[in-house]
């Protein structure tokens, strides 16, 4: 075969973790998707540290890392496909890299699909309530204070993502007192309502706490299957 046009594509996946967290809350779901054949960056940023447009340059370099990780599947003779997990705040840098008006797709690569656990699209109202406060501004950084809900914010000037992708929001938290009362329902930290983004082409609700999203294995699952399928198995959050 001297063409790409028909070679199978080599499927790469990149990992985004939320807000405050690392790459190690994203583990278990880079082992299930090593497992299930994918090629995997489960890439780390500073996400308390830059504001938002600096931390999505971490993304372009993801997708670099999926390029050097494709020359030993044979890349000039098969295209790379690239699909993308975020979890919380990795879903608005993914939207914000793709946002940049000097976005280019690099060479030999298509971007495919992806999943979106918890995304606080649409901002926070605990961000709106909390932002000027020296304490949260210590412990989220410029890219956390940067997500409330308000229609003049840094969220309401991003568009939707170029890509197939489906949103997988939790339902599973109680009010907690510790932060400011949140709509019901939501996930303890972002609000159901939140997670919708114009665009997706399927959403789906799971009893699981936010911070346990991207870990939980009936997630997992769920991910798997829409990365192969573009749908989720069931809508009521069954795997069986």
């Amino acid at each position: 075969m001297t063409t790409t046009e028909h070679a199978p594509p080599v499927e790469c996946v990149v990992l985004l973790h939320g807000l405050g967290r690392t790459a190690a809350s994203m583990i278990w779901l880079a082992n299930d998707l090593r497992h299930a054949g994918y090629l995997v960056v489960n890439q780390g940023y500073p996400s308390r540290k830059l504001p938002i447009p600096e931390l999505s340059l971490y993304v372009k370099h993801a997708v670099l890392q999926c390029q050097t990780l494709a020359p030993s599947m044979k890349l000039n003779a098969h295209p790379l496909r690239i699909n993308f997990v975020t979890h919380s705040m990795g879903a608005i840098l993914l939207r914000t890299y793709f946002a940049n008006p000097n976005f280019s797709a690099p060479a030999q690569i298509s971007f495919h699909r992806a999943v979106l656990l918890g995304p606080p699209n649409q901002g926070s109202e605990i961000v709106d309530q909390l932002k000027d406060r020296w304490y949260f501004k210590l412990t989220n950084g410029p890219a956390g204070t940067s997500l409330g809900t308000k229609a003049d914010g840094y969220l309401s000037t991003l568009p939707g993502l170029p890509l197939h992708f489906g949103v997988i929001a939790g339902v599973a938290a109680k009010q907690n007192w510790l932060l400011p009362k949140l709509p019901m329902p939501h996930d303890g930290k972002v609000t159901v309502a939140s997670t919708h983004l114009a665009g997706q082409s399927a959403h789906l609700q799971l009893p699981i706490k936010h911070t346990w999203l991207p870990s939980d294995a009936k997630a997992r699952k769920h991910v798997i299957f829409f990365l192969r399928s573009g749908i989720f198995r069931d809508e009521t959050g069954k795997t069986d």
